[in-house]
Order: structure tokens, then C-alpha cells, then sequence
């Protein structure tokens, strides 16, 4: 029985398997209890990414035409039977049928496809089924796509009958069980793909061309962050009124607990044994079903966009241009101007991460409510995940689910009416960043069209304006993709807004998460002078048949004009407390106002650029937590805010904002006096934190508080009082600061492996990736690395503490950094190479992990604890030095210090001793081993012992402006973001463990990671102007301390210290650090030689006689260093 009346609809089985289908024939939702099977949910817009692609292979050129045979981009009609969803359509001259069917009893599925040859010549053609897999519970595929697929173990088999089948295994364990699937074809696969990048190819694809589909599967597991089954069978001949039936089939298990097998074949066996003979009739051209009108996302082409030619890039950027990258087919990408950055099309094209960008308003370094954050992206995304405080909870716009553009309808797109019909904005001429906004180029047939997007510095608004500058005046359409109602857009409702006088405003409904937050609250879309909305309306306006299909959407038509503007405001909080400050002094004060001359040498002139888009990721991190992979954030990891942002902040001198943060750490320290991993600094979600925390966790807050006290001297703070955390404030413990030290500290003592003064693993330290498969490892392994921190806490805490009129406490914690050094070098210290690990579980024969007499793990050095050794001066001059020779020797990339000497043993998934190292099937971010945090630490130790050219270099290579320059083996990126990784693009693990050496000797391409959200971002901006630079300032003295490398010599920088304007000469001596002389206005400045164990300490001058001698305007100061 055909029924084409309840589209969307639900395919059911009794086997507990589901699928909900929309209406333009896309799976939105795959299941089985709380496994979703499909990574990203299809909307009723533009629909999903699974389907069947026939191919008809041209018999002279052997090329292929491929078309999707369901979803929106098929021609296919649609209807529902008893047990099936059908798809009907044609294909030059093949008729073509569909069925998905779900097995009754067992969990398996199955898509029936019927071939029919209705023309006058033969044909031959194959079939590639592409399915994207998770494998996970929902609300992890919502929280981030990439991190579940980058514990998906895909495994291709081969089958004596089928060939190729896929099996697909979650390693990330979900309540106890590992889900895994089977794929394959029901005639014979020939090739196979598993993840999207190997189907739909890159960002610089041609709009809608499939590479995977044009050119057939590759035929290899490429384990990466978009999950995706490809299996293509063998090719077929058709001769005319002949019909074929061919297909593919899935099996679910619920939990496979071992890695995938060969063993694993047999249920190959088993869903094939499921099928029954039916009889196979021929397809019906003209049957029955619903032809669902599709969108305006689906039917409108990009508008094509053209280079920029020379005098274009002259007129709006200038003849000037810096950190020119260029390759044959010419320019890519330069800055110019002040803080500015332009790449044009043939670069994004070439980059496997697209260029995108966070701004965020307001000119406050303390944390704002009232915050509007918003994404962009180069590929025309205007604005999305536009929030207002909390930067994922309070979402009013969508974000995009994809680096690979695969979906268009998330956040803000503009449409514009052309002579040929409507066009998307997509992929640019040129695209311009600053860090308050974005400009898009659109050198098109009719002209040129410019688009910005900003976030103001004095005020919280968000605009979009779009100027004709060539050409006729222009129709557009903006969408925009609601998110409030939640679930990122997908909830099925529509957008709930009214248009007032001053525009409109958009509300959310009031069982949603915001509307329960905030429910008189809203988002206001209002038109900039000049604009005219000539209709305003829902997701009806996206399709021709004027009909909703409660999508939420916004949709603004406007007239015909040559400046079109719009503007949002955040209406969920009142905005308060604003600073009266521009835009450019704004970030003056936020790079302490660095600046170079033009003629400056060019390494310095790479660090100068990179300083205010590392200060303005730091600030993202800190402030509006999130990233452009990692967009799922929002609150603060214990760890990271209490290094980057406290860093960042001491570098451009900027205190109170670290006083409001540690109040904000101790008010969410638990009456335990620990800390959780995260939480969230906002009071308004305050209950939103984890129940526990890695080993180092109590550690950081300390440390920042001795950073702080140490520059400031500020005695007050330890008599604040302060909660502890408590569910219910009004029940919760009030105490000063400095109760909650103690209270830390009593806890941080009772956590000691028995029989020394080393602190115990518990639920992991610093990396992430090394928590303990067994639990009871928690107590009796000992992490070098935490040992190290347990160190550095003491001593900066006991120097604090004595300066600020607490010697009791203060001697305590002298004492007991002896102990610990004590035990360190007694234990953790051994055969003259510090172990990663220590297992104290027989004291008497203690195992030692990472480290020359590893037995278990297979790895014998790890970088943390060795290049901490160094900063925290735990070992000799001697020590020091032949462990930095151990780091270059094993642990040493042609990126940077990489973690371990080799990658960690993959067993397919399941874990023996670490859990993430072992279940990752991705090679990147901590996995990949150069995770850019620690090679920063790594430029630390280096400044320490005065490895002038080394640091300098360390620091170098984590700045990603033209960096095949330095990195050989870097492809192209982005050039203006932190990358918190650099990943050797390895397919997999396994080839990733056997060709390890490749990597190091620099004969594997490195990709960049993950960028903009880490605490990396702030500490590698510290390094810069307190290492580099040299210049630390605090309450009592200023610390002038550089290190300057040979290639620079002598050279002049404009800088901001102590509130006052610099010009600032280093000549550089033998050495190139330790301060000779200083001169200031001509006088010369007395200074303390500051002590160091490694190398001629800095200089340290009295701040009162500092700014005794400074004038109105710019101060002139001269370091001459040894």
C-alpha cells in the first residue's frame, strides 16, 4: 500500500532499529536505542550526506556521471510502504528504484536498488553507497563531529562473495558497550572509502562536484574527522530493456568488545541469509509518490567569483604587502595595514582547514554577559553560532558542522537575484580579516560586490553590510538559521519572532533551554539606515510552493539597492559597564601596542604580525571559550585558564583581569579543596561541572595565585572571602583566599604516595590522552610531569607567600619543595634520564613507563617532565643540558618537540594501559604527538638555560605565517590563527606507528590542527613579549630579560610598558641575553643582576625610579645585552 501523505515519516522495525526520513527523501535520524547511527542529522532544507550515487561510465572516456538516487539533490519521487521507503526516479535513460528496508528481527538494514535500461544503447554503470557513521549517543554527534569520528575504527574485509565490506567500531566506550557496524555491498565491493574527504574531496571542489564520486573510491582507510562508509560495487553492462538489481546491506551490534577481525565476516553471512526472494518488477516510471519541492539552498547555484586581478588588490589593500605567499599560480595571501590579512580564493583552495574567524564585542579583558560572539567563515558564512554570554548555550545562530562546506543553510548566508536567477554567496575573491571583522570580495560577471561583518569594541552589536561597488543594484535574500529553540537549529519548530518598530526580534520557546534561562530575553535583527526589508518571513520563503516546513529560519528580502545593512543585538542581558574605548585602542592595549618598522629583519617582522591575532585567540580563549573546531565550549578548563590567559595577561600588564579570574577559580573550588577539570564563570550556569579531576588539576590555581601575588604584591586578595562551591549558594562555605590555600594544600598532602613526598597520578595529569585504563592506577602511579608542578606550586607560592608578610606558611612550603625535589631526583630520576611514569604499586620494584627500562608501553622518552625539570630548575647545569640533547635526539620534528619518541601501540581500539592514546583511531592533536602547548614549554626550557637561537626558532615555528619557509614539510594554512597541533597526515594509525621515522625526517606533509581555542595561544603570546622581548613588568620593578638571536642584532620596536609610550633599541652582544647596560631618555638606568642557575640572570630595575624618570610622549629606552 503506497501512501505519500505523512512525509517526514518513521521506518520502523521490531528489532528496535529506526529511521526517520524527511521529507525530501534524507535520512534525518538513524538509530537503535541510544546509538545514532548517522553523524549529521539531514534537515528538511538541504537534507543529509548519506545516499546511493549511480555512476553511468562513458564508454569512449571511461568518465563518470554520477547523480544521487534520494535526498534533495535526486530528481527521485518518494513514497512510504508497509515495510519500505521508496525512491523513484530516472537518470538519462535509466530508470531507477530504491527500497530501504529494516530486517524484522535482527539488527540489519538493507537498500534494494532496481536498474532498468530504458534506451537504445548499452550502458555500464556501478553504484557507491556513501553513509556517514557516529556510532555514538546524540548529544555527543551534536557536541562535535570530528572528536567522534576521531575514535571510530573503520577496518576494511574482504569477503569471499561480497569483496570489500566495511566494519566501523566506536572505541569511545558508550555505558559500558562498544557499538560497531558492518556495511557492505550485496553483489561484490570493489572499492571502499571511510571518511567524507576521500567522497566529497576538499574546500577547493568545485561547487557540487564529488570527487569520490567522479573519480571512484580510493580503496583505503583514511581514519580522519568526518566519518563516512563508502562502498562501491562492481560495475555492471545494461543492455537496452534490460534491469538489474543490485544493493547494500548494514549489521548493527550493539557492543563488540574486541577490535575488528576477519572472524568478524561471518555476519556478512549473516544479514545476506536475512534476505528472501521477492520478485523483481520493473520500475515504474510514472508511480506514485510525493516529489517534494526543493529549496532555494538546494536549486541555487554559488555565484561564481573571480581573482582579483593586480590593480584591484592595489585599490583596497595597497600596494604594501607583507608576508607576501605566492606559488605559480600567483598570489595567495599577504598582510597589510595594521592588523590585517587578506588570502584570496586560490589559497583557500588549497588549505585543508577553510579560513574562518571568531569576533566577539565589547573592549572589556574581564568577562561580559553581554558579549556577542560570532564565527565566520571565508566560504560565505556572513555570521554563525552567534551567542550572547554563555558561547555555545546561548546560541540564536547555528554553526557550521563541517570544514568541508557540505552543508550551506547554517548560520547567516546572503542570496542575491542576478539576471540568471538567485545566487548563493560562497567561496570569495578575496577575503579580509581584522580581528574585530570581515570584509568578502565578489568580483562576479555583473561586478563586484563587498560584504562585511564587524563586532563593535564599544558596543555590543553585530553588523552585515553588503555594498554594491560595481554593477546594478542588487536584490538579496538573508537567512539566517535559529538556534534558540536548541539542539543547534534541528528542533522541529519554527523560529518564533515578531517585526517591532525597532526590527526584529526573535525569541525562544519557553520549554527550550535559553527560554527557560531567559525568558523575556531574545535576539533584535535590526536594518542600518537606508535598508528596506520588503518582506520578512519564515523557512516558507526557501521554497517555490510558498510552504513551510517549520525549519527555523528568518528570512529578509530586501529591495533592489547598492547598500544593504543589518545589525543584531543580544536582548537576553542588559549591557552594563561598557568601556568607552575604540577599536584601535582596543588592541593596542591588548599587544602592549608592538610595532616594527617596515624595514625591520624579517623574523622580527613575522613575530610583530602574529602578536595581535595570538593575543586575540588568547582573548577568545579566555573570554569567549571556543574555537573553530572545538566550537562546543563555553566555560574554563582549571587548567588552561590558569596558564594562557594569567600569561597573556602578566605580558601586556593588564592585573585586575587576573585578579577577577582567580576569585572566579576560588569561588569554584569544591569544600574538598579541589577544583573540577572545568567549569562554567559565568553564575548563571554555575551547576554546569564535571563530578571530578585529573591529579594536576589543584595544582594550577595555586600557581597562578603566585604568579599574581609575585607581580603584584597584592596582600588583599588573601583576605578576600570567597565560597566554596556549593550546589545550593545560599548553603555554601565562605572563606578567605587564604583558607582555601590550605585547604588545597591539606588535600594536595594527602594525595602523596605512601612513603614519599610525590603526588599520586589519580584520574590523569596534563595529557589528556594518558588517563589510566585501570582505576587502580590512580594511586600508585606517579606522573614525573605533576611532580614537577607539585614543585614549581611550592616554590612560587613560598616566594610569594614571603613577600607578602606570611614567612610561616611560606617556610612551610619551602620545606616541602625539598621533600619533593628530594624524592624526584631519588625516584623519578633514573639512570640520568627522568621516566614519564613511575608505578609504585610494588615499592620495592618500582616500574618505570616512558623511560630507557620501559617494558609495557614500548616508548622510552616523553618531553613534559624533562623540559619542566628545566623550567622549574630541578636539575644541574650538567642534567639540564643532556636532557635537552635526549629531547633533540628522540623527541625532536621537523615542527617541534613532539611528546614521545614514538606514537603509542594502536590495537584497533581496545585499551590495555591508557584509554584515549589507545582509542584514538586519529593521528592528530595530542595523538599526533606535536602538540604545540608543549612545544612552547619546550621554547620555555630553552630561554631558561640561554639556547638563544633555539628558543627563538621554537618560537618561530608555532607562527604559521608562510611556514613551508622553516617547516619544509608544512602544507599551506591559515596563517593567522594558533594551530594547537601539527599532525603528519598519516591515514591511520598503524601506518602512523610503522612509518614514524617518515614523520621525523620530514618526508610526511603536516597539517595543521585544531585552531584559535587553547591556552597556548596566550602562553606563546607571554613568551613573545616577556621571553623574547624580555619585558615583564609588575607593581615593584620591571624585569627586562630578552633573549635575541643572531638574525636580528640590533633593532628598534615601539612598545607600551607601564602605561607609558617606548621606542625601544636592542643591540645584541656575543650572547644575545643578560643585560650589560640600560639607558632611558638618555640617562643611564641602575638595575639588580637577578640570579639564575643556568645562565646570566636579567635585569631588574625599581618601577618608582623607572617612572621618575619618564617624559610626556614617547620614552626612549636602549638594552645592550651581553
Amino acid at each position: 500500500m503506497n501512501n505519500t501523505t505523512h512525509l517526514p515519516f518513521h521506518l520502523t522495525s521490531p528489532s528496535g532499529l529506526q529511521i526517520k526520513m524527511n521529507g525530501n527523501g534524507s535520512i534525518s535520524r538513524f538509530e537503535y536505542k541510544d546509538i545514532i547511527l548517522n553523524l549529521f542529522p539531514g534537515n528538511q532544507i538541504e537534507g543529509g550526506l548519506s545516499t546511493i550515487y549511480l555512476r553511468c561510465i562513458d564508454a569512449i572516456d571511461s568518465k563518470a556521471r554520477g547523480v544521487p538516487l534520494f535526498g534533495p539533490q535526486s530528481e527521485a519521487s518518494y513514497h512510504l510502504e508497509a515495510d519500505a521507503f521508496v525512491a523513484k526516479g530516472r537518470f538519462e535513460d535509466v530508470l531507477y528504484e530504491v527500497r530501504l528496508e529494516l530486517a524484522s528481527g535482527d539488527l540489519a538494514w538493507f537498500w534494494h536498488v532496481t536498474l532498468q535500461n530504458v534506451g537504445q544503447a548499452d550502458l555500464s554503470m556501478d553504484l557507491i553507497l556513501a553513509q556517514d557513521i557516529a556510532l555514538a549517543p546524540y548529544g555527543a554527534i551534536r557536541l562535535n563531529e570530528y572528536y567522534v569520528s576521531q575514535y571510530l575504527d573503520h577496518t576494511a574485509l574482504d569477503h569471499h562473495q561480497r569483496g570489500t565490506v566495511v566494519a566501523t567500531r566506536q572505541n569511545l566506550a558508550m555505558g559500558g558497550r562498544n557499538p560497531w557496524c558492518l556495511i557492505g555491498s550485496m553483489g561484490r565491493g570493489v572499492s571502499y572509502a571511510t571518511d567524507a574527504l576521500q567522497i566529497f574531496g576538499g574546500t577547493g571542489r568545485p561547487d557540487g562536484a564529488l570527487k569520490g564520486v567522479v573519480d571512484g573510491l580510493p580503496g583505503c582507510r583514511l581514519q580522519h574527522e568526518h566519518a563516512m562508509v563508502g562502498i562501491q560495487n562492481e560495475p555492471m553492462s545494461l543492455k537496452p530493456g534490460e534491469t538489474v538489481h543490485a544493493g547494500f546491506f548494514g549489521w548493527l551490534e550493539e557492543n563488540h568488545p574486541e577490535a575488528t577481525s576477519p572472524s568478524d565476516l561471518m555476519f556478512v553471512d549473516r544479514a545476506l541469509g536475512l534476505l528472501h526472494d521477492r520478485p523483481h518488477l520493473p520500475v515504474q516510471e510514472n508511480a506514485a509518490g510525493s516529489c517534494p519541492t526543493r529549496s532555494l539552498f538546494v536549486k541555487a547555484p554559488a555565484l561564481g567569483a573571480a581573482p582579483l586581478n593586480e590593480a584591484e588588490l592595489d585599490r583596497w589593500f595597497g600596494p604594501e604587502r607583507r608576508d607576501l605567499e605566492a606559488d605559480g599560480s600567483g598570489i595567495l595571501s599577504f598582510f597589510y595595514g595594521r592588523h590585517r590579512h587578506v588570502v584570496l580564493k586560490a589559497k583557500n583552495e588549497k588549505v585543508l582547514r577553510p579560513h574562518g574567524h571568531i569576533i566577539r564585542t565589547g573592549g572589556l579583558f574581564t568577562p561580559d554577559e553581554a558579549v556577542l560572539t560570532s564565527t565566520v567563515w571565508m566560504d560565505g558564512v556572513f555570521h554563525s553560532m552567534v551567542t550572547q554570554g554563555h558561547v555555545s548555550i546561548n546560541r540564536f545562530l547555528s554553526t557550521t558542522h563541517t570544514y568541508l562546506g557540505l552543508f550551506k543553510t547554517h548560520g547567516q548566508r546572503i542570496f542575491i537575484e542576478t539576471a540568471a536567477g538567485w545566487r548563493r554567496l560562497d567561496k570569495p575573491s578575496a577575503f579580509d580579516m581584522s580581528p574585530e571583522g570581515c570584509r568578502w570580495f565578489y568580483r562576479h560577471e555583473g561586478g563586484l560586490l563587498v560584504v562585511r561583518s564587524e563586532a563593535k569594541t564599544d558596543r555590543h552589536e553585530l553588523t552585515l553590510d553588503l555594498e554594491v561597488v560595481e554593477g546594478d543594484p542588487v536584490r538579496c535574500l538573508i537567512t539566517h538559521h535559529v538556534a534558540l529553540n536548541g539542539d543547534d537549529g534541528l528542533v522541529p519548530m519554527g523560529a518564533l519572532f515578531d517585526v517591532r518598530e525597532e526590527g526584529i526580534f526573535c525569541w525562544a520557546t519557553p520549554d527550550s533551554d535559553v527560554g527557560r534561562r531567559f525568558p523575556n530575553g531574545g535576539f533584535l535583527i535590526g536594518a542600518a539606515e537606508g535598508t528596506i526589508f520588503e518582506s520578512v518571513g519564515n523557512d516558507a520563503m526557501l521554497f517555490e510552493d510558498g510552504m513551510s516546513r517549520d525549519e527555523p529560519y528568518i528570512c529578509l528580502l530586501t529591495g533592489c539597492h547598492r547598500k544593504i545593512g543589518l545589525t543584531i543585538h543580544g536582548r537576553l542581558v542588559e549591557a552594563r559597564g561598557q568601556r568607552p574605548v575604540t577599536t584601535p585602542q582596543y588592541w593596542r592595549e591588548a599587544t602592549s601596542g608592538l610595532t616594527v618598522a617596515a624595514d625591520a629583519p624579517l623574523p622580527l617582522q613575522r613575530v610583530a604580525e602574529i602578536l595581535p591575532w595570538f593575543a586575540h585567540n588568547a582573548l577568545i580563549h579566555f573570554l569567549a571559550p571556543r574555537g573553530l573546531e572545538q566550537y562546543s565550549g563555553g566555560g574554563w578548563g582549571t587548567r588552561d585558564v590558569s596558564q594562557g590567559p594569567v600569561e597573556y595577561l602578566l605580558g601586556i600588564g593588564q592585573f585586575e583581569p587576573i585578579r577577577d579570574l582567580l576569585v572566579r577559580l576560588f569561588k569554584n573550588q569544591n569544600p574538598d579543596g579541589d577544583w573540577p577539570q572545568w567549569f562554567m564563570f559565568f553564575e548563571r550556569e554555575r551547576g554546569i561541572r564535571p563530578g571530578d579531576s585529573h591529579g594536576d588539576i589543584i595544582f594550577w590555581p595555586l600557581l597562578a595565585l603566585g604568579q599574581y601575588l609575585l607581580a603584584t604584591g597584592d596582600v588583599s586578595l588573601l583576605r578576600e572571602k570567597v565560597p566554596f562551591f556549593d550546589v545550593n549558594p545560599q548553603k555554601a562555605e565562605e572563606a578567605s583566599i587564604r583558607e582555601h590555600i590550605g585547604r588545597a594544600l591539606k588535600l594536595i598532602r594527602s594525595r602523596l604516595i605512601q612513603g614519599t613526598a610525590l603526588e599520586s597520578y589519580g584520574h590523569g595529569d596534563w595529557n589528556d590522552s594518558l588517563q589510566p585504563a585501570d582505576p587502580a592506577m590512580r594511586d600508585h602511579l606517579c606522573s614525573a610531569w605533576t611532580v614537577t608542578l607539585h614543585y614549581q606550586v611550592l616554590t612560587t607560592l613560598a616566594e610569594a607567600l614571603g613577600k607578602v608578610n606570611e614567612a610561616a606558611l611560606a617556610g612551610e612550603l619551602e620545606q616541602e619543595a625539598q621533600d619533593v625535589l628530594r624524592d624526584f631526583r631519588q625516584f623519578l630520576l633514573v639512570d640520568g634520564v627522568i621516566t614519564g611514569y613511575a608505578d609504585f604499586e610494588k615499592p620495592e620494584q618500582i616500574e618505570y613507563l616512558l623511560h630507557p627500562r620501559d617494558q609495557r608501553t614500548g616508548l622510552r622518552y616523553s618531553v613534559l617532565p624533562m623540559i619542566h625539570a628545566v623550567i622549574n630548575h630541578m636539575l644541574s647545569p650538567e642534567e639540564a643540558a643532556a636532557h635537552l640533547a635526549l629531547i633533540q635526539l628522540h623527541l625532536m620534528g621537523p615542527g617541534g618537540a613532539h611528546l614521545f619518541d614514538r606514537p603509542m601501540i594502536y590495537r584497533g581500539g581496545p585499551m590495555r594501559i591508557f584509554q584515549r592514546a589507545e582509542t584514538s583511531s586519529y593521528f592528530g592533536r595530542e595523538i599526533g604527538l606535536m602538540y604545540t602547548h608543549a612545544h612552547l614549554r619546550y621554547a620555555e626550557a630553552l630561554w631558561h638555560v640561554g639556547d638563544v637561537e633555539g628558543f627563538f626558532d621554537a618560537v618561530a615555528k608555532t607562527i604559521p605565517i608562510n611556514i613551508q619557509s622553516l617547516v619544509k614539510p608544512a602544507a599551506r594554512r591559515q596563517a593567522n590563527c594558533y594551530y594547537s597541533s601539527s599532525d603528519a597526515a598519516f591515514k591511520d594509525r598503524f601506518e602512523a606507528y610503522e612509518s614514524y621515522d617518515r614523520a621525523l625526517k620530514g618526508e610526511i606533509p603536516l597539517e595543521g590542527g585544531w585552531r584559535v581555542y587553547s591556552s597556548g595561544a596566550g602562553i606563546a603570546t607571554g613568551l613573545i613579549l616577556r621571553c623574547l622581548f624580555g619585558i615583564r613588568p609588575s607593581r615593584s620593578q620591571l624585569v627586562i630579560d630578552p633573549m635575541i638571536p643572531t638574525a636580528l642584532e640590533t633593532f628598534r620596536v615601539d612598545l607600551d610598558i607601564a602605561g607609558a609610550r617606548f621606542d625601544v633599541t636592542y643591540r645584541r652582544g656575543h650572547r644575545g641575553f643578560g643585560v650589560e647596560a640600560l639607558e632611558l631618555n638618555g640617562t643611564a638606568l641602575p638595575f639588580t643582576r637577578l640570579e639564575h642557575p643556568y645562565r646570566v640572570g636579567g635585569a631588574a630595575v625599581s618601577l618608582p625610579l623607572f617612572q621618575e624618570a619618564l617624559v610626556d610622549g614617547v620614552n626612549w629606552l636602549s638594552i645592550d645585552l651581553g
